[in-house]
């Protein structure tokens, strides 16, 4: 069966679009290592994929990508230090849409499944520009800071723990209401946005009682972004640090629930 592209169905002129940008990849002066969870394995190569057509790629989806690079470059490229404040002017629409295709592509790549990918496919009008919202979706952030590098068996401070990450990662949620949303993380980094995405259409009851059982579950759970606040001031009270219990939290997985 011949590939279509994800984004429109052409099937001609399909090309490679990264997973991240290319003008953000090389941000990271190619210290950056390659991990795909279908096969479990490292390489030096930047992460793509194959199905989207050359005029999705260099039209819409390229002009999504260079509004995303001047936000990033403006207030992600640098990791924010121990007791910073972070601070970002962004206009919603635009990085929620960014985030979503983020999202699509890399689940396409990944071990996903069909669910999250059908799941995010819904939002391909509004990734293009032809819906003008995603009401239904709620958004994130959470800001960690670098750490101080504390070795346990010297008592010594050495160095430091740069919150330098760029990733896209499904979220294992288990916590109440997990049958009924996806969560993804889209990580630049100190700034750790959370997509969490209904699988189907969700009453408010069902979303009220997912953002409580997120709060206290096993990361910190972020501010809730919106339309009316696309300029932000991140007070240090609001942040938290790059620490081992963290990530270990993130990617923890009840025996009963490994599919979430």
């Amino acid at each position: 069966m011949a590939r279509e592209c994800a984004f429109c169905g052409a099937s001609e002129n399909l090309t490679r679009e990264h997973i991240f940008p290319s003008s953000v990849i090389s941000k990271y002066e190619g210290s950056l290592i390659s991990l795909t969870d279908k096969s479990d394995s490292y390489f030096r190569s930047d992460l793509v994929v194959k199905d989207v057509c050359a005029p999705c790629n260099n039209g819409a989806l390229s002009k999504l990508d260079g509004e995303f690079i001047s936000l990033f470059e403006t207030y992600m490229a640098v990791p924010i230090t121990p007791g910073g404040i972070a601070k970002i002017n962004f206009d919603y629409n635009s990085l929620l849409r960014f985030l979503i295709k983020v999202s699509y592509n890399s689940a396409r790549a990944s071990s996903d499944g069909k669910e999250a990918i059908e799941t995010l496919k819904r939002y391909v009008p509004f990734i293009l520009g032809k819906n003008s919202s995603a009401p239904d979706v709620m958004l994130r952030l959470q800001i960690f800071t670098s750490a101080k590098k504390f070795n346990t068996q010297t008592n010594k401070v050495e160095g430091i723990l740069e919150a330098s990450m760029l990733r896209n990662a499904k979220i294992p949620y288990d916590g109440p209401q997990c049958d009924s949303f996806i969560v993804r993380m889209v990580a630049f980094n100190s700034f750790w946005f959370y997509l969490i995405i209904p699988i189907e259409t969700t009453s408010r009851l069902k979303r009220e009682r997912f953002i409580k059982g997120f709060k206290n579950w096993a990361i910190q759970p972020g501010i809730p972004l919106s339309p009316t606040n696309s300029n932000l001031l991140i007070p240090v009270k609001k942040t938290t640090y790059i620490h081992p219990s963290v990530l270990n939290g993130m990617y923890r997985k009840s025996p009963n629930k490994a599919k979430h």
